[in-house]
């Protein structure tokens, strides 16, 4: 697959399905050697989104979904000031949403631990104008009333149409749904939110994760640096001080 070019990405996931398939055949007790996928190097995988929405594009994006399609838009809504992924969107219930205190409940995510999501004034008023279904229909749903399974295509239009991905050539530096909840983190970092909290309102596991931001967030180890430049300084003028009086 290497020498075919083909995504260091794409040959992790072949890895993982033939590493799957060996590994339930020894418990069906039908292979009982090693998994031959051990002694295969993984290849290295960097595809972190890089790219996130200024104020400006985040608000030109928002009004041309809201234009084309009402749900895309509140769903565009609750990624970029909640941080919510797709798939956690689409299973949103009606129980899920707890108006009266401000919360997003987010049952069983990507990561497995389900966590709160916090509403904004946007996020509060969007849900407040919609109407309130039984407590486990769907929030949003497809054109036959199902859960929706992937973003509608109506979003690339919007994007294309607003010229975000025109010569774009590294995916990572593409606008996708996903750069809302990118956008999110990086807004709260320039805020100068806390890695820690930015974390737990993404609903990482682990710090590795959301460190990506933390480059955004203000100067605080430059400022750190000057304060022991001035430290220094002053110990320097002391024995200063202490050499003439000697």
């Amino acid at each position: 697959m290497k020498e075919a070019k083909r995504a260091p990405r794409s040959i992790e996931y072949a890895l993982a399905v033939i590493r799957q398939a060996f590994n339930r055949t020894k418990e069906w007790g039908i292979y009982q050697g090693d998994n031959p996928t051990c002694k295969v190097k993984k290849p290295r995988v960097d595809n972190k989104r890089i790219r996130f929405l200024s104020p400006d594009e985040a608000r030109m994006l928002l009004e041309e979904c809201k234009k084309r399609s009402r749900q895309l838009y509140e769903m565009c809504l609750l990624s970029l000031y909640c941080g919510l992924r797709a798939g956690e969107i689409f299973n949103l219930t009606w129980q899920d949403i707890d108006l009266k205190n401000e919360l997003i409940q987010i049952k069983d995510p990507k990561n497995k631990t389900n966590r709160v999501a916090y509403m904004n004034d946007e996020a509060k008023a969007m849900f407040e104008a919609k109407k309130e279904g039984e407590p486990n229909e769907l929030v949003f749903k497809d054109r036959k009333g199902k859960k929706i399974k992937e973003i509608s295509n109506t979003f690339n239009k919007v994007v294309n149409a607003l010229g975000f991905n025109e010569n774009v050539k590294d995916p990572r530096d593409r606008v996708v749904f996903h750069t809302l909840r990118h956008t999110f983190a990086s807004w709260l970092a320039i805020g100068g939110v806390p890695i820690y909290t930015i974390k737990d309102l993404l609903g990482h596991k682990n710090l590795t994760m959301t460190e990506r931001y933390s480059h955004l967030i203000p100067d605080t180890k430059r400022q750190a640096v000057k304060v022991l430049g001035n430290i220094g300084k002053e110990g320097e003028t002391n024995i200063l001080e202490v050499d003439k009086e000697s």
